[in-house]
């Protein structure tokens, strides 16, 4: 059986619909929230007498309980060319099991899935308002298994226009080869919401270079080519742009108040329930 996601807001919920969350509802619940006059919370049930006899207005207090509620999950997913890239895992496949296992966390939970893909424009062709559907979910995840990527990600920021109305909990899933400028747009855009940037690389294009050979390189998402002599000197330089890109990234995140999440050895349950219990520690 697969592992679930134990995904969670980084506050409370303010969703009205009962659910498996720490909501800013009262209501049916387990976790005590405060005490209420009677009359505000006509539950003679829940009728507390020792706090009904300090009352220093002789009246009767009701224990009022913190409801669950229910949270909106949607997938926001980078859909350009170089997302196609086929390493020692599939970036593309990453993605499609981020999805599944999302949509099915979501289900078993009774939340509510939505994705949005982005290209170069914003197509309903990869856009699943938020609901829950198991059918829709699965012809979309075949769908991206299929399509080749192409272009740039440059409806990112577009994105925001199509989430839900409360604050929602969003993944935004991509290999960030992104400019700066792009991805502060879209957290600018994004802030009303809970977003988890997860990021897809992978090790090989950080470590599989070769000492001595003359190597080209394209560009996945204009096509443009360059031919280079690798040699131990440039590929140390290599992997220290992307260390330098990776302490980069995650200061861009962290001054919008939000911590990314690295998928370097492709999908992992267990690597991202571990990002959710060190959020909240």
């Amino acid at each position: 059986m697969n592992e679930p996601l134990n995904y969670r807001l980084n506050q409370q919920t303010s969703a009205v619909y009962p659910g498996a969350h720490p909501g800013q509802m009262v209501g049916a619940g387990q976790l005590f929230k405060r005490h209420a006059p009677l009359l505000a919370s006509p539950d003679p049930r829940r009728i507390d007498l020792r706090a009904s006899v300090l009352d220093p207005f002789n009246g009767y207090r009701v224990r009022v309980y913190q409801q669950q509620s229910t949270v909106n999950v949607t997938l926001i997913a980078d859909l350009s060319a170089s997302m196609c890239y086929d390493g020692t895992f599939n970036k593309r496949q990453t993605l499609v099991q981020l999805l599944l296992a999302l949509s099915a966390s979501a289900r078993s939970l009774g939340d509510s899935f939505g994705f949005i893909g982005c290209a170069d424009k914003l197509h309903s062709d990869w856009m699943l308002p938020a609901g829950h559907h198991a059918g829709s979910v699965a012809l979309l995840a075949k769908k991206l298994q299929t399509t080749r990527f192409s272009g740039k990600a440059s409806a990112l920021a577009q994105a925001a226009r199509y989430l839900p109305g409360n604050r929602a909990l969003v993944f935004w899933a991509s290999d960030f080869h992104l400019p700066f400028a792009q991805v502060r747009e879209t957290l600018s855009a994004l802030q009303g919401h809970d977003v988890v940037p997860v990021v897809l690389w992978d090790a090989r294009e950080v470590d599989d270079w070769p000492d001595w050979r003359f190597v080209t390189l394209q560009d996945m998402e204009n096509g443009a080519t360059r031919t280079l002599l690798m040699r131990p000197q440039l590929r140390q330089k290599i992997q220290a742009a992307y260390a330098q890109r990776q302490r980069d990234l995650k200061n861009c995140f962290r001054g919008f108040g939000v911590e990314p999440l690295f998928l370097t050895a492709g999908f992992n349950a267990t690597t991202i329930n571990r990002y959710f219990q060190q959020r909240i520690a």
